[in-house]
């Protein structure tokens, strides 16, 4: 990675080739389109490369969407998380859960909660997340996945 990392909000077609080229990978899938994408309360955070107007690196997406275990607590849902193949274990998405969080916090979340690709569990399980119920295959990848959760501090 040459230059500066910069961590900011990015907008939906930013992230859109990024997605379909790490998480739609090997599957027929054209688009990388989530529910509630263009909510005006959705929030995509990005890494850039080479400072602010550098190439998306990495893409993840905050959800205002109910935690079902708490369904009455405040909570964002992320989606989309995908990091560069030649980035990942670099760092680069940690500072994306970092700065999803804070946003989630602003929001007043009790609860920050995916659909993680198993592959990508211990990820999660290192940026304080923790595995929730069986193991279930997500239909839009075709891959194993499972629910994770990370509760915030009041």
């Amino acid at each position: 990675m040459r230059g500066q990392v910069v961590v900011t909000r990015i907008e939906l077609a930013d992230a859109q080739p990024l997605r379909i080229a790490v998480l739609r990978r090997g599957t027929p899938a054209k688009t990388a389109v989530y529910d509630g994408d263009e909510h005006p309360d959705t929030v995509h955070i990005g890494a850039r490369a080479d400072g602010a107007d550098g190439a998306v690196i990495a893409t993840s997406t905050w959800i205002r969407a109910p935690w079902h275990e708490s369904p009455a607590e405040p909570a964002v849902q992320l989606r989309g998380m995908a990091v560069d193949d030649s980035l990942q274990g670099t760092g680069v998405g940690r500072k994306l859960i970092e700065a999803g969080i804070d946003h989630a916090r602003t929001l007043g979340a009790r609860f920050v909660w995916a659909k993680a690709r198993d592959s990508a569990l211990d990820f999660y399980l290192r940026c304080g997340f923790r595995v929730v119920g069986e193991q279930f295959m997500e239909p839009a990848s075709g891959m194993p996945h499972h629910l994770v959760v990370r509760e915030l501090a009041e």
